[in-house]
């Protein structure tokens, strides 16, 4: 495939840049793209049903399916990054000629960099709980709801920058994740603001798109909690023998979808890494010069 110099990885870009050359290079490469990871979709379409079913049918079951649908989506993006990785490389994304595709290098970094991820975000939400508990003893009902918001907010800025550093561990061979991060977590804090804006407009592309291709989940969802709940008061209840089934059929179908809109975030980050990495390369010369 041709090299286009609008798609490089190494261009200083503004956040709109970015979400634009993103979405750019996934649309004009979907093809290649779909043919690298579809056997990975399946997949991927197939545990989303099996967790999504458990959910309507074992309401029980339901943190443990949440679990299992957030390791999944981590995993199907190793999938993603394999291809930015080919990208970042050849300035291309080329076709390839086999129907089962696996990057082991990618993936086993994917899967850490998620790990790792995970790992922060429990301590930091282990962290925001444990004032929201103290505050609710020690301080008035409206005091400890302002100080919960107060933590909960700065969690949120500090946690952002996780977005750019961990795009750029996968991505980048050398140092491990958690010397890596300790090297480029205040760049990623120092350039919030642009982080910020990618992030929450590709986040909202995403949603947007998800809640659309959701829709029939969520509304068989509900129907079932409704006749559960009529179930339990007394009624009869209302949901077809074949529920467990449908449940399974629409989640696949679902789940295969969605695979393909929650890979698309990756490459807006991409080109968000890329731009970042290029401006603290002529922060640091321009500072070089200066002395």
């Amino acid at each position: 495939m041709k090299k286009d110099k609008e798609d490089i990885l190494l261009k200083d870009r503004s956040s709109r840049a970015c979400i634009s050359a993103g979405y750019r290079l996934y649309v004009s490469n979907f093809k290649r793209i779909f043919r690298y990871s579809w056997v990975a979709a399946i997949v991927f379409a197939v545990l989303i049903s099996i967790s999504g079913t458990l959910m309507i049918l074992r309401p029980r079951l339901a943190i443990f399916s949440a679990l299992m649908i957030t390791i999944v989506e981590a995993l199907f993006t190793s999938y993603g990054f394999a291809v930015l990785k080919q990208h970042q490389q050849t300035g291309a994304i080329n076709w390839t000629p086999h129907w089962f595709n696996l990057d082991p290098h990618i993936f086993l970094r994917t899967l850490k960099a998620w790990l790792n991820l995970l790992v922060i975000i429990i301590v930091v939400v282990g962290l925001v709980a444990v004032v929201a508990g103290f505050s609710t003893v020690y301080l008035s009902p409206y005091t400890a709801i302002g100080l919960t918001c107060f933590i909960g907010l700065l969690a949120f800025i500090f946690l952002l920058p996780l977005t750019y550093t961990n795009t750029r561990y996968v991505l980048t061979e050398g140092a491990g994740y958690w010397q890596d991060l300790s090297k480029r977590y205040g760049i990623g804090l120092r350039r919030w603001g642009f982080i910020f804006l990618v992030v929450f407009v590709t986040m909202l592309i995403v949603s947007v798109f998800g809640l659309f291709t959701s829709l029939p989940a969520l509304i068989l969802s509900m129907a079932n909690r409704t006749a559960t709940f009529g179930y339990l008061t007394g009624d009869p209840l209302g949901m077809p023998s074949y529920i467990g089934w449908l449940a399974a059929a629409v989640f696949l179908i679902i789940g295969f979808i969605q695979a393909y809109v929650l890979l698309s975030f990756l490459f807006p980050f991409y080109y968000m890494y890329g731009a970042i990495d290029v401006h603290e390369n002529e922060r640091n010369k321009f500072n070089k010069e200066a002395l």
